[in-house]
């Protein structure tokens, strides 16, 4: 049973499912090199099926996840394309004329500067107008049905909040143990939270469903308001409201508190607001960046913590599983896994719309074997391609200039040249890790005793704001020594927040948030991947650290490297000293 799922919306990705094992996973934007891709995601697709080595008359089922997305989002390329300032004319001169004037602009005329018609591959024919999904679905089906040569019967839909629950639920190693299953994005299929019981060899039985799940929405419009772009910056909301306080936020908080409310299981407002932009951008008119920040942050805080919370005491379930867009609010995570009557918190590598081709295949793959037992859950965040050692050897010899250093080398040389205070980027030998955290195969590793080293690495690459910290990787044999976690909650994949401990104030610091302390760690454990927990160890005992301060491998505004080429290429590029490829060192060092 050979399964392809698809995701051909914000942050395009592709997966094959056969016999109920994930063989590839990837997002397009890491072929692509376009950061959050909006739209069929070809090299994918072709990716994912050259790892399985399927071709397309093999294919048994092909999953599509989300069935309502409107063409003028394909069009435009919405997330992927769109500029700050596109945002805000999109919110002056589309939404507000419709929702306050009782207008009707065309949104293609708006943006007609963004309107890409080159890179639309559907049939137009199909499509009534820009808003017409239904059209849109119909032409998106026979775009596969022609491009893989199958026919149409063999494509089908799943739901686009189903697709997260499904994709979480695999992942979660509790999955023999009763599990309550949250999903909250933005939106998606008319929604934008549930609620779900799995429980051993049945499928989720879903309690509860609601497009009243704001949380998403009001924190993606306070990212516009500060500037930043929606759908991809909330992080750095995250990141400054731990510098602010209620002393100095507390209006800003208020302004947010009195609007979205929770409601048990579901969501009502306090007081009804029309849109999520123009209110609260006249609200908070005047007030400071970081109090901004702080208040939605705190209120995104409060109303997940007392929303999960509520599920636990209605259903008497205490192992959770979060996923969808919202789940990556790693402070959020963090206080929810404080919770007195919690037990065990699961948040999967990339849970956002990157990972819906994977809910949508495995969705696929139980309804048409109605097993659920035969399902083979992966046991890593490495769910992305392999390559060759041959060749990233010929692509180091094809673009590589002869005057750099290039030598065969181990974890040992590696750990030597960190621990004397180089950076240097790894491009491991496993699996690309999935999602938006690097997890050591395609990341940029410092000595973490050294804060310095954070501005060192902005001004060569990273061009990070100078208030967002970076994370550690950790081997799990040091993890008690360095964060506390008394419940054992899962970090393998930076997706929860933790408090830190003395040591780690001196061992860790350049991997902490300099201001509250915290860290979203990832727990390196041997069997996940031995090469990077060698190099780790290999660290420590030159250092007696058991950690590397991890950031991502890429330039900024750029996602993160995906082939051997494109790594190759971005360490060129950038003012890095050394990538550590396979089993190759390439140094900028004159032979």
């Amino acid at each position: 049973m050979v399964v392809l799922g698809i995701h051909d919306g914000h942050n395009a990705s592709a997966a094959l499912i056969i016999n109920g094992e994930l063989k590839c996973s990837i997002a397009e934007e890491r072929l692509s090199r376009q950061k959050n891709h909006y739209g069929f995601p070809r090299q994918a697709i072709e990716c994912v099926m050259d790892q399985g080595g399927i071709k397309p008359h093999q294919i048994d089922r092909v999953a599509m996840s989300t069935k309502k997305l409107i063409p003028a989002y394909f069009y435009t390329g919405r997330n992927s394309r769109l500029s700050v300032l596109d945002y805000w004319k999109e919110q002056k001169e589309y939404w507000y004329p419709k929702l306050y004037e009782n207008k009707k602009p065309k949104y293609l005329d708006i943006l007609s500067h963004r309107v890409d018609k080159k890179s639309f591959p559907y049939d137009e024919k199909l499509i009534k107008d820009e808003l017409d999904h239904e059209g849109m679905w119909l032409a998106r089906v026979k775009h596969v049905s022609e491009y893989l040569n199958i026919d149409k019967s063999k494509i089908s839909y799943q739901n686009h909040h189903a697709c997260h629950a499904y994709y979480a639920y695999m992942m979660c190693p509790k999955i023999n143990e009763k599990t309550l299953v949250y999903t909250m994005d933005g939106f998606g299929d008319s929604a934008n939270g549930t609620v779900s019981i799995g429980e051993k060899g049945s499928l989720l039985n879903e309690i509860y469903r609601t497009s009243n799940c704001n949380i998403g929405r009001m924190y993606r419009y306070a990212t516009l308001l500060l500037g930043m772009r929606p759908a991809e910056h909330e992080y750095k909301l995250m990141g400054l409201a731990a510098y602010n306080s209620d002393k100095y936020g507390k209006e800003a908080y208020d302004i947010y508190a009195e609007t979205l409310q929770n409601d048990g299981l579901g969501f009502k407002y306090k007081k009804e607001i029309q849109d999520h932009f123009f209110y609260f951008k006249d609200k908070l008119e005047g007030q400071r960046f970081d109090a901004i920040a702080y208040g939605i942050q705190k209120r995104c805080e409060e109303l997940l913590v007392n929303w999960i919370s509520n599920g636990i005491k209605e259903t008497g379930i205490a192992n959770i599983i979060l996923s969808g867009g919202v789940a990556q609010n790693i402070k959020a995570n963090k206080l929810i896994s404080e919770l007195d009557d919690l037990e065990y918190l699961f948040v999967p590598p990339g849970p956002g719309d990157e990972s819906i081709s994977i809910g949508a295949a495995y969705l696929e793959y139980i309804n048409e074997t109605q097993s659920i037992e035969s399902v083979k859950s992966p046991t890593n965040g490495f769910l992305g391609p392999i390559y060759s050692e041959d060749l990233i050897l010929k692509t180091i010899e094809k673009i590589v200039p002869e005057d750099y250093k290039v030598q065969n080398t181990n974890e040992s040389k590696v750990a030597k040249l960190l621990s004397d205070g180089d950076v240097v980027a790894r491009y491991g030998k496993g699996g690309m890790e999935f999602g938006a955290r690097a997890l050591g195969n395609r990341s940029i590793l410092a000595d973490p005793r050294r804060p310095d080293v954070i501005h060192h690495i902005n001004k060569l690459v990273k061009m990070r704001d100078f208030w967002m910290p970076f994370a550690p990787s950790i081997i799990k044999e040091r993890e008690n020594d360095y964060i506390i976690n008394p419940k054992g909650i899962d970090g393998r994949f930076m997706a929860v927040g933790f408090d830190t401990t003395d040591l780690a104030k001196d061992h860790i610091a350049a991997g902490i948030h300099p201001f509250d302390k915290t860290a979203r760690p990832q727990i390196v454990h041997k069997e996940d991947n031995p090469e990077y927990h060698s190099l780790i160890e290999e660290f420590e005992k030159i250092t007696g650290v058991g950690a590397l301060m991890n950031t991502s491998f890429n330039i900024h505004g750029e996602s993160i490297v995906g082939t051997p080429h494109d790594a190759i290429d971005t360490f060129l590029r950038c003012g890095l000293d050394h990538l550590f490829i396979g089993s190759w060192l390439i140094s900028k060092t004159k032979n």
